[in-house]
């Protein structure tokens, strides 16, 4: 098994430094298997925005394009909560071209 290390700041600006995440996991689930309060109601179908994030703009680039169903749910924030380079965490697989990716945790 694989991995890679992401640097994870939480909602309150904690920033954690060396998350392992897993090749087996999107990152939502390294997320939530590192105890961060993202609930995933869909269960990862990018049906919800529980697991809205924002990502570096390097790794917002090397994580793909974003597909009809993640934009129309991104499209449903409100402003405030939609940025640049926001995306839904459970739309992201594995890759280890993510190495040192820093994701902040979105607003609930």
């Amino acid at each position: 098994m694989s991995s890679i290390q992401i640097t994870v700041i939480d909602r309150e600006g904690v920033r954690t430094p060396d998350v392992e995440w897993e090749d087996d996991e999107s990152l939502m689930e390294c997320l939530v298997r590192n105890s961060y309060p993202i609930l995933a109601t869909c269960g990862g179908n990018a049906s919800c925005s529980t697991c809205h994030s924002y990502l570096d703009e390097i790794s917002f680039e090397t994580a793909g394009e974003i597909d009809e169903d993640e934009a129309d749910v991104l499209d449903s924030l409100t402003e405030a909560e939609r940025e640049p380079t926001s995306r839904l965490t459970c739309q992201i697989p594995w890759d280890e071209d993510l190495e040192g990716a820093v994701v902040r945790i979105g607003p609930f």
